[in-house]
């Protein structure tokens, strides 16, 4: 198995030419370099400052970390975070800053590394994004939290596609039809046409009860599904940056579903259906 060390290597090896890249791996041992063969270039170049684990890090994820403090324990830390994070987690948490909190530099420094040390142990083993595999869907690690939502939400219409076409009752059809916005269906639209829209799993509609929130919640947990089916066999760090995007609850839940065996011929419909929404409505 390849480690996430020589993904760095890799990465690093890759900013010299192939001459000085071919002197440069006779240090290694063969096998390394043989692994080392197998391994993609990187696609992703390294940015002028590479984004910070708050940068990805949605605020809810942070409640179990500030819970058991103290209120003057919670001021102090929330007063190192940036100010969009310490304003969602003291709404959340009930706390009233006075705007007058500050720490120099050494002190923040400090308060942020047990913040980080929380969440990922005190080796901070993440790959830096940049250092990550190339896929298909890295495009998914630079989207905001809405558009995650908005995507979950369009990859279920490729199976809710699926399934209009074998409801025989126009009832139904015309109560689907009057729950969606006019992107939604024109998305439909298309998505019947596509290739890949086509799905051997049935949305269960048998089991709906007729109303838009019971339908919209069966779509979001169909979208969440596949989209936990097409990220299974990322790198790990790749399925932990992306799935600490979204809110705990969604977070936790995309992650545990990423731990299901990752069956190519199964993830390869959800690659990319991701990949016609990015293509066809994020471009």
């Amino acid at each position: 198995m390849i480690q996430s060390t020589e993904w760095v290597l890799n990465a690093i090896l890759h900013r010299y030419p192939a001459s000085r890249r071919e002197a440069l791996s006779l240090f290694l041992s063969q096998s390394q370099r043989d692994r080392l063969q197998t391994m993609p270039e990187p696609k992703i170049e390294a940015q002028a400052e590479e984004p910070s684990l708050l940068d990805y890090l949605h605020w809810s994820w942070l409640v179990p970390f500030f819970k058991p403090k103290t209120g003057k324990e919670q001021k102090l830390f929330l007063s190192a975070l940036p100010q969009g994070l310490r304003e969602k987690l003291s709404i959340a948490l009930a706390i009233k800053l006075s705007g007058k909190e500050s720490l120099k530099t050494i002190g923040k420094d400090f308060l942020l590394q047990q913040i980080r040390e929380f969440f990922l142990g005190e080796t901070n083993e993440k790959l830096p994004l940049y250092f990550l595999p190339p896929s298909p869907l890295t495009p998914l690690l630079r989207m905001k939290k809405q558009d995650i939502i908005r995507l979950i939400d369009y990859i279920a219409l490729y199976d809710l596609a699926t399934e209009i076409q074998r409801i025989v009752d126009t009832k139904i059809l015309k109560k689907i039809y009057a729950f969606l916005i006019k992107e939604e269906k024109e998305f439909l639209e298309q998505a019947s046409r596509l290739k890949s829209s086509h799905s051997s799993v049935r949305l269960p509609l048998d089991a709906w009860d007729g109303t838009e929130k019971e339908l919209r919640l069966l779509l979001h947990k169909r979208g969440l599904a596949r989209l936990g089916v097409a990220i299974s066999g990322q790198h790990p760090d790749f399925i932990w940056y992306f799935s600490h995007q979204l809110d705990r609850g969604r977070g936790a839940t995309l992650a545990k579903l990423a731990e299901a065996p990752n069956i190519p011929s199964v993830s390869i419909l959800p690659i990319r259906q991701i990949e016609e929404i990015l293509r066809n409505f994020f471009s």
